[in-house]
């Protein structure tokens, strides 16, 4: 009985000293969410994508291409108005016009490009998965004291746990929700960006 006692002791310290670091981070986590949701507010009014402009400069450059006027098609493609991920991709794409290596070196150049916006989408992901998780720990660990508080008829020590309890499950699904919806928009974005990065690509070789 000693033993069992003194091991669930252990286990009550454990989870109790477990609350502040959960509370703080899911405060972080709300803060974080907020800046990526200002980032995303920032991103859309940044995108201008025009499908038929940007046909009409990839087929012009290519044409310039052909007749070996590198430089010409360089300067097309970098005045082309698009979104910044699809600007950023022209001008990489730039520096390899007319280079023997250029169907490679642009292949390359646009799985590095998929990568980086992968990486940017699993931010989110983690968010979407944590958030959830460090909520319901936010929940569970309140109500061993406040089982105790009610057992002792401690009313006070029973409310001041439930509410970190309910406000902790709030924040976790209040994150999540919010870093889904991100989530889910930001991956439509980035997968038209890439189908017009392989257009471009395509077009180009």
């Amino acid at each position: 009985m000693d033993i069992s006692s003194t091991i669930m002791q252990i286990m009550f310290l454990l989870s109790g000293s477990l609350l502040y670091p959960v509370v703080i981070i899911l405060l972080a986590l709300v803060i974080w969410t907020l800046i990526a949701l200002g980032h995303m507010v920032s991103e859309y009014s940044e995108r201008t994508r025009d499908l038929k402009k940007l046909k009409d400069t990839i087929h012009k450059s290519r044409k310039f291409i052909h007749e070996n006027q590198t430089e010409e098609a360089a300067a097309l493609l970098r005045g082309s108005e698009s979104n910044p991920q699809i600007k950023e991709f022209l001008g990489e794409i730039c520096t390899i016009l007319g280079n023997e290596t250029f169907s490679i070196e642009s292949e390359k150049m646009l799985q590095d490009y998929e990568i980086t916006l992968r990486c940017k989408l699993d931010k989110l992901k983690i968010l979407t998965r944590t958030a959830p998780m460090l909520g319901l720990m936010g929940t569970l660990i309140p109500l061993g004291p406040a089982l105790m508080g009610l057992t002792s008829g401690d009313i006070q020590m029973l409310a001041s746990n439930l509410v970190i309890a309910f406000s902790t499950t709030i924040l976790g699904l209040l994150i999540a929700g919010i870093a889904y919806a991100l989530l889910l928009t930001k991956k439509r974005w980035y997968l038209q960006d890439i189908g017009d990065m392989e257009y471009v690509v395509d077009v180009l070789k």
